[in-house]
């Protein structure tokens, strides 16, 4: 149904949005290792490998990782793991990638926690989530899936983000109050986007100095 949902007029659009901002952040990243949490189906798993990434994808669902494992997405490797408990050492990977999962997780903090344990200092982490001030955060409550999610604001990406360094803000999908696309036309500013993208670096700690 996830993936159906991308091969409809809307869902095509959408991701296209989507994937734009992602892009602008991957741009300017050395390709290697990529991290990714909450992989689900593997839709934003072959994106990262088109990119140039090795991907390692993570999700607690055997389910989703069967329909991932059997698209054979060159350059990936799925694991059924928990989050919050991460099997890799510390500072193992220079870039981490979550799009839509820490609206659907019980403890978004302790993920934060693990992803800061295996990120590498100077390495990037890049989110995407699903903003509560949108037109679609107005109406979450209606939908069988998002309701049991958490939205944010983008204040609160901000926050979530900032343990790690200074988060560059980007946004997208502007849906008016009638759910058509806004993205690119004159009336995009009278909405808020539904998705809030955002990059941070991880902050080089050195002893008896600013971070870097």
């Amino acid at each position: 149904e996830y993936d159906n949902y991308y091969l409809s007029e809307t869902g095509k659009k959408i991701d296209k949005i989507e994937k734009q901002i992602i892009s602008f952040y991957l741009s300017n990243l050395l390709r290697g290792n990529l991290l990714e949490l909450g992989s689900g189906t593997g839709h934003w798993t072959s994106f990262f490998c088109q990119k140039g990434f090795n991907v390692t994808a993570i999700d607690e669902s055997e389910a989703m990782i069967k329909i991932a494992n059997s698209k054979k997405i060159s350059n990936a490797s799925f694991l059924k793991a928990d989050a919050g408990h991460l099997p890799f050492s510390d500072h193992s990977f220079p870039v981490v990638a979550t799009i839509t999962m820490l609206e659907f997780v019980e403890d978004p903090a302790k993920i934060l926690d693990e992803i800061n344990r295996v990120l590498k200092p100077g390495g990037s982490l890049i989110v995407g989530c699903l903003n509560k001030n949108s037109e679609l955060g107005k109406i979450k409550d209606k939908d069988p899936v998002f309701r049991n999610g958490y939205f944010y604001s983008i204040g609160e990406v901000k926050d979530m983000l900032s343990r790690f360094g200074d988060p560059v803000i980007n946004y997208g999908v502007y849906f008016s109050p009638e759910f058509a696309i806004l993205d690119g036309t004159d009336k995009q500013d009278t909405v808020q986007p539904s998705f809030i993208a955002a990059s941070v670096k991880k902050q080089i700690m050195i002893p008896g100095v600013f971070p870097v």
